[in-house]
């Protein structure tokens, strides 16, 4: 009975998903433009189909509508890599493709609907929507949609984005497969009270990490229908994945040191837990640095994380590396023990799946360039799963008391552990 409830839900949210991502056109924001010279709006690649032989191919459109208050302003569609060098405002206007002054012909606020066409010629060019008022300050207001000439899934993404859907339908759809799994080797655990920090840790950073998944497949599921999303559930999504990585990293970090494994604790007060508070503590400050400047946008790039290019980025990524190397050099160390010579095979995996999944994201950023977003999210997404899934094989109820043979005292296993 449980088996065929569980691939009726199955069915019912492929069937979902079908038909959210039917006839799904365009990509929206809207906000109010008030800083100075000019405002960047969005940005936006299109994307044009391979017309048949004697048709003409269709056109994107860029639907905007202002309202404005102020005389001056203008609405242009510029190259992106003109915003990238820092061009001043007069630049952008003599460089622009379109150019759409928003004159104002009263002293009443003015509204303005504007639909430009963009011709297949435009095909793979990263453009971008500004509103302008050069030497003056900006007073506006925005809703401005970008339309892809086709109607399927993938096509209402911008350049960098396209293939995002199908990767996170396919990555739900492997999360839901796991999630049974996962469930089981927690309750078997349970149920013979042999749980212990790491392991709680460990099945909670797993089941945060699947749900996150789950929302931020949802919000690409809407954005589909709207071009905007829920915000909600991208807030939700980007803060169940701080959480989930913070608390996997610490799970790596004290199996590499060889807690309940060769030790039952790290002595407060040594060289050794001053250092691991350290790179934690350094860890999850960056992180959730990043992820407050970072993520919780609906109107930048479409990220799962709370992880963009960008200086805000940059020490969370610089002491993810860190925190990589440190594992790996701890688990070295560890390794070379005589007292971890019978758990030095654990040890050392344990090392190096904690460095290819601290390290694999940083890399990533580094070689890789910004139209091939969507596949650094999921190749990164992808990372996290195959590391959930070897703690997993040893946290395994059958093998779990092979690894963890070190176990501190507790009130149930030893109550008169104090007199010893």
């Amino acid at each position: 009975m449980a088996a065929l409830l569980w691939k009726s839900l199955l069915c019912r949210g492929i069937a979902f998903a079908v038909f959210c991502v039917h006839g799904c056109t365009a990509k929206m924001v809207m906000g109010i433009a008030d800083g100075s010279d000019y405002q960047l709006v969005s940005t936006f690649c299109f994307n044009f189909p391979r017309a048949a032989q004697g048709q003409i191919a269709a056109n994107g459109h860029i639907h905007s509508q202002t309202i404005v208050s102020a005389d001056g302003h203008k609405f242009l569609v510029v190259n992106y890599t003109d915003i990238l060098r820092g061009l001043p405002c007069e630049e952008l206007v003599k460089g622009a493709k379109v150019i759409e002054p928003l004159v104002e012909k009263t002293k009443e606020v003015v509204a303005y609907d504007l639909t430009l066409n963009v011709e297949p010629s435009m095909d793979g060019q990263h453009i971008a929507a500004v509103i302008s008022r050069c030497g003056q300050t900006i007073n506006a207001e925005y809703i401005v949609e970008f339309t892809n000439p086709e109607g399927y899934f993938d096509k209402q993404f911008a350049c960098a984005e396209q293939g995002m859907l199908q990767s996170y339908l396919w990555l739900t759809f492997l999360t839901v497969v796991l999630a049974p799994t996962y469930f089981s080797a927690l309750r078997t655990l349970h149920r013979r009270q042999a749980h212990n920090d790491l392991s709680a840790m460990f099945f909670t950073a797993a089941a945060f990490f699947g749900v996150r998944v789950w929302l931020f497949t949802v919000h690409l599921l809407v954005y589909s229908r709207n071009g905007m999303g829920l915000g909600m559930l991208l807030f939700v999504a980007q803060f169940l994945d701080f959480l989930s990585t913070t608390m996997a990293m610490v799970v790596l970090v004290a199996l590499v040191h060889g807690v309940y494994v060769t030790k039952p604790c790290i002595p407060v007060g040594s060289t050794e837990r001053t250092a691991l508070i350290r790179v934690t503590g350094s860890f999850a400050a960056t992180f959730l640095i990043s992820t407050l400047f970072c993520g919780f946008k609906v109107d930048g790039p479409i990220s799962p994380f709370g992880v963009l290019r960008g200086a805000a980025a940059m020490p969370y990524l610089l002491s993810r590396t860190i925190t990589g190397i440190f594992c790996i050099n701890q688990g070295m160390l560890l390794a070379q023990e005589a007292e971890a010579a019978q758990k030095k095979p654990y040890i050392l995996r344990f090392a190096f799946v904690a460095g290819a999944w601290l390290l694999i994201m940083p890399v990533v950023m580094l070689f890789s360039g910004e139209d091939s977003w969507h596949r650094e999210a999921v190749i990164m997404d992808v990372a996290s799963v195959a590391m959930f899934g070897i703690l997993l094989w040893d946290f395994w109820p059958t093998r779990f008391g092979a690894l963890f043979s070190c176990i501190k005292p507790t009130e149930r296993m030893h109550p008169y552990a104090e007199f010893s």
